[in-house]
């Protein structure tokens, strides 16, 4: 009966994890946590003394095969964790030599320290796990002889080896709380050298040693995640100005875990990290602020809301300045304006003064007449209207030619006469067309008599007076006709002879 004994009891672990895994609620082994992993079992060895750890021919209960350890680790999320392990026991089975030897009196207490990491296959009530690792050992045992296997007096030699090698097993950790759990597991250690642990080197087995232990144990988280739960939040109760800076503040509970991520929400599409945050809003409107708290990487959560009136500050227009792209334009030339304004954004309209009106902050106008103008820009906004005005004085269209002008062509006169003859007409007809095309152009009429003409100051004047009435006959106006008469010329070089003297000269004047 006794070789069956951990059969038996390798079995009842087994089936006991089966057939409690069936709990399937989910629930919260805590995160980000050192714990400590005590435990309790009994010890196998399979070695080139003991083929399985189920069968032996030795007095399992000469002395217990038990094991004793703790792990002390960080549990890095409810899934993972890492270890450093250690183990004593006293491995009775070594001593078997598959003799009629006692084990009582033959030294086989081994210990062993193991980095391990683990793996939670589920988060459920009743968890699998799985773990492997490295491990380091050593202690007591008998080197192999047939003396010894005899059980002779004295025959036995001990020797104390260091081994090395690989740790895995699986297990079932049975939730408590979330500090808190138990669990059973089985385990072995695979070490090199051969010979280290029984003191015999492949007799058959493998070229490893096994040394295994099913224990039962309770791990302790030391640090248990407090979730985060957010106690008050700052945030302004009167309605806000649109674009000035606004501070929101957070507090939570004293006692959360740390760290704890906080993340502000401004109902704008925008959100900013931290216990305190500052916002500008762009747009009027009313805003859903909030802030949500996690802790215990990310498994905890708390969130609260308050809203957020903004408005639009409604700052008085100021009309700085006006301009125009041309102060003295003409009636062709197209005039652009424009103003510099602050305050609240407004309604921009312009009067341009010839009852034609425009709207915008660069409004553009072409005068039809000519004439001085008063323009007035009124901007409305949230507080009501400004106006200011600006003065433009318009000239009429004048082409080319009338800048450039400088001598106009005289009208000749039969001797005694101040009647225009078809000559004269046609020299005035020249000039008509320059007067008539440049409004802004002014002549002074000038008539002149020569020597031996009587009356020669009077008919000088009935010269100019011919030559002016001409023009106004033919549209020009008579305000830009100056006519005198200049009596009898002296001696000039305008024609040849005395006729030369017989005209009325017309002269511009700007």
């Amino acid at each position: 009966m006794k070789k069956f004994v951990l059969l038996f009891l390798f079995t009842a672990l087994t089936a006991t994890g089966i057939m409690t895994g069936v709990a399937s609620a989910q629930v919260d082994r805590g995160a980000e946590s050192v714990y400590i992993r005590p435990h309790v079992g009994m010890s196998y060895y399979m070695g080139d003394n003991e083929k399985s750890p189920f069968n032996f021919d030795g007095d399992l209960f000469d002395e217990v095969p038990y094991s004793i350890g703790a792990e002390l680790g960080y549990q890095f999320n409810p899934d993972y964790s890492l270890g450093l392990a250690f183990r004593y026991g006293n491995f009775t089975q070594v001593t078997d030599f598959e003799a009629g030897t006692e084990t009582k009196g033959h030294p086989n207490t081994r210990w062993a320290v193991a980095l391990i990491a683990r793996k939670l296959l589920n988060q459920k009530k009743i968890a699998p796990y799985w773990f492997a690792g490295v491990n380091v050992g050593g202690g007591t045992s008998n080197v192999f002889s047939a003396a010894c296997a005899s059980n002779t007096a004295g025959a036995c030699v001990e020797q104390s080896e260091m081994t090395y090698g690989a740790s895995f097993g699986f297990g079932f950790d049975f939730y408590i709380n979330e500090g808190t759990s138990f669990f059973l597991q089985t385990g072995v250690d695979a070490v090199l050298p051969d010979d280290a642990t029984d003191g015999r080197d492949d007799n058959g087995f493998s070229g490893f040693d096994f040394l295994g232990t099913h224990a039962v144990g309770i791990k302790f988280n030391l640090k248990r995640v407090t979730p985060v739960a957010i106690t008050d939040m700052i945030c302004p109760v009167d309605v806000v100005d649109m674009g000035s800076p606004i501070t929101f503040t957070g507090s939570t509970n004293a006692d959360a875990t740390q760290p704890v991520d906080y993340l502000w929400t401004f109902g704008d599409g925008s959100s900013a990290p931290g216990m305190t945050a500052t916002h500008t809003f762009t747009s009027e409107g009313t805003y859903e602020v909030g802030l949500a708290a996690t802790n215990g990487n990310g498994k905890h959560s708390s969130v609260m809301t308050c809203s957020v009136s903004v408005k639009d500050p409604c700052i008085p227009a100021a009309i700085t300045s006006m301009r125009a792209s041309n102060m003295s334009p003409d009636t062709e030339t197209s005039v652009s304006f424009s103003a510099n304004v602050t305050g609240s954004e407004g309604r921009m309209s312009w009067d341009f003064g010839d009852g034609s009106r425009g709207r915008g902050a660069n409004p553009s106008h072409t005068y039809s007449e000519a004439g001085t103008y008063t323009v007035t820009l009124e901007v409305t906004n949230c507080n009501g209207v400004t106006r200011r005005t600006m003065t433009i004085t318009v000239s009429p269209y004048e082409a080319a030619i009338c800048r450039e002008v400088t001598e106009m062509n005289s009208a000749y006169f039969d001797r005694n006469s101040s009647a225009l003859t078809d000559e004269g007409r046609d020299a005035l007809g020249e000039n008509l067309e320059i007067l008539l095309e440049c409004p802004n152009l002014n002549v002074r009429v000038e008539g002149l008599a020569s020597a031996g003409e009587r009356r020669a100051q009077q008919l000088s004047d009935d010269r100019a007076a011919a030559v002016e009435q001409y023009y106004v006959d033919n549209g020009v106006m008579a305000a830009r006709i100056m006519a005198t008469g200049m009596g009898r010329s002296a001696m000039g070089s305008k024609k040849e002879g005395l006729s030369q003297f017989r005209r009325a000269d017309t002269i511009p004047v700007r």
